[in-house]
């Protein structure tokens, strides 16, 4: 899934504790992890390539933003410090996993995701305690935007955006 699918769908999913969350915070969870290893990736694509992106530890979209320790890391901070600007950002990248766990396993029922040819969710979740490696992708930024087309993509980010819009019109009523 994409920005709009993790927003949306992943601030429904905290439903119950949206009021103690703080909601900026939170949104920015949903999204936190392809902020850090989307560009890590892409990058060591541009200026080293492909072939040497496969041969590192960062070898593919899902790194160290998609594993339980960051999460956890957070999670942590959050209690440690009582911040609830820290627990949103947990909640957010729980949902953020979530949604990418469930969406891998739904795409690979359907076949809309091959073994071996996408991320693999769990294994980058449960890094590095099923080995060192994360999960290769052979993605280009190109084909990356391509899976737009994929049905799981698409639906979830309209799903998100209409959730966004009708949480937005909502509040806007409120004011």
């Amino acid at each position: 899934m994409f920005f709009f699918g993790h927003l949306g769908i992943g601030s429904k999913m905290v439903y119950p504790w949206r009021e103690q969350l703080p909601r900026v915070a939170l949104l920015a969870g949903t999204v936190l992890p392809d902020l850090i290893d989307k560009p890590l990736y892409y990058t060591l694509i541009l200026f080293v390539g492909r072939d040497a992106a496969s041969q590192s530890l960062l070898s593919g979209t899902r790194t160290f933003g998609h594993t339980l320790l960051l999460l956890i890391l957070i999670a942590f901070l959050a209690v440690l410090r009582k911040s609830r600007v820290m627990a949103a950002l947990a909640a957010g990248i729980a949902t953020h996993h979530l949604i990418d766990v469930i969406g891998d396993e739904i795409q690979l029922r359907a076949g809309l995701l091959v073994t071996g040819t996408g991320p693999d969710g769990v294994q980058a979740l449960l890094w590095p305690f099923l080995g060192w490696g994360f999960p290769t992708s052979a993605t280009t930024l190109a084909g990356h935007g391509s899976q737009i087309i994929n049905p799981w993509v698409w639906v979830g980010e309209v799903v998100g955006i209409c959730i966004l819009l009708w949480d937005y019109r909502r509040s806007w009523r409120r004011a």
